[in-house]
């Protein structure tokens, strides 16, 4: 196995508000590269690791030398991982390729640890919450960049599926242009979506109220309560939404790390209905809210938390928008999982 390592000066902040849901939390763009789409039975031969550092950010990569250094490239992108302390994943598509194709190879390989950690795949969140499949031709990565203009900047000659073509031949050759050729694809792949991950983020409102016919969602807190954020040092993830009904706050996500059961009911305590499910690592938490005419609220004095200072907040009854809403779902998922 070969390490490669190469460091750019792109610096900035993903969005404006970023730092309201992912403050302190360290971040990662991976990409892998494979034999194939099926993980049982290809394999993982290439991982691309980008990390920020003071002065910009820093590629790594793990390239398997040949078809039997599988478990060298997982074993040595986990520990680094692990080693470098990452809180958060970036992929494109890696909710349905890159983590269960990783996971699926730790376990054939006998690797023991799998990648269990919060996940921010562009392209589902642009799915999810954006307009963003009405602008593109395709949703494909390089279709994305094509809108966004950086299309032109990439220095890979290849696709993905050509690569591994290649890596066929470089398994056998060892030659090393064809290396070049394999490691640049991987590389522009990565630092591609980083740099995709500043222009759409801030191609979204930081507030309704600002949100014209160009923005792609009605404001970040939208967006982002849509396809879920992390809360409580990225153990859970949180997509909360006013009922249609309009008579309840329900928040419901994943339990990332170390799940758990339990559940509280409404009483005199607290009026709020909540689960926990170690079985399908899920939760959910029912709150009640009242409506005056358009509007939202939600009364604090039951839940004990009168005290939260907020603008919204006027005399202990939280305005729900779309700001207050994730805000409150974090406090109530921190209070509760505690417990």
């Amino acid at each position: 196995m070969k390490v490669f390592t190469r460091d750019y000066r792109i610096t900035g902040e993903y969005h404006p508000l970023w730092n309201e849901y992912f403050g302190g939390m360290k971040p990662c763009v991976l990409d892998i590269e494979a034999t194939g789409l099926d993980r049982t039975r290809c394999k993982v031969i290439l991982i691309g690791l980008l990390m920020p550092t003071e002065s910009g950010c820093r590629i790594t990569q793990f390239l398997a030398e040949n078809h039997y250094e599988e478990s060298k490239v997982l074993d040595a992108a986990m520990e680094m991982l692990e080693g470098e302390g990452v809180d958060y994943l970036i992929t494109f598509n890696g909710y349905a390729y890159d983590i269960p194709f990783m996971n699926a190879r730790l376990d054939a390989c006998m690797d023991g640890r799998h990648l269990h950690i919060y996940h921010f795949d562009l392209y589902r969140f642009l799915r999810k919450a954006t307009d963003m499949r009405t602008r593109v031709d395709s949703m494909s990565q390089m279709s994305i960049e094509d809108h966004y203009g950086i299309l032109s900047d990439r220095g890979d000659t290849i696709t993905g599926k050509e690569s591994v073509t290649l890596f066929d031949q470089y398994a056998i050759s060892g030659n090393s242009t064809l290396e070049k050729v394999i490691l640049t694809h991987n590389r522009e792949d990565v630092l591609h979506l980083h740099r995709l991950m500043y222009l759409t983020l801030n191609d979204i409102p930081s507030d309704a109220s600002e949100c014209s016919d160009r923005s792609i969602a009605k404001d970040i807190h939208t967006a982002l309560a849509a396809y879920g954020f992390p809360a409580c040092d990225a153990r859970f993830s949180v997509r909360p939404a006013i009922t249609k009904k309009g008579d309840v706050l329900r928040v419901t996500g994943e339990q990332i790390l170390d799940p758990f059961s339990g559940a509280y009911f409404p009483d005199v305590d607290s009026p709020l209905t909540v689960s926990f499910s170690a079985t399908t690592s899920s939760y959910e938490i029912i709150a009640p809210i009242s409506r005056r005419g358009d509007d939202f609220y939600m009364d604090l004095h039951p839940l004990h938390i009168e005290s939260l200072e907020d603008e919204d907040n006027i005399n202990g009854y939280l305005i729900l928008g779309s700001r207050t809403i994730n805000l409150i779902s974090r406090i109530l998922l921190s209070d509760y999982s505690k417990r």
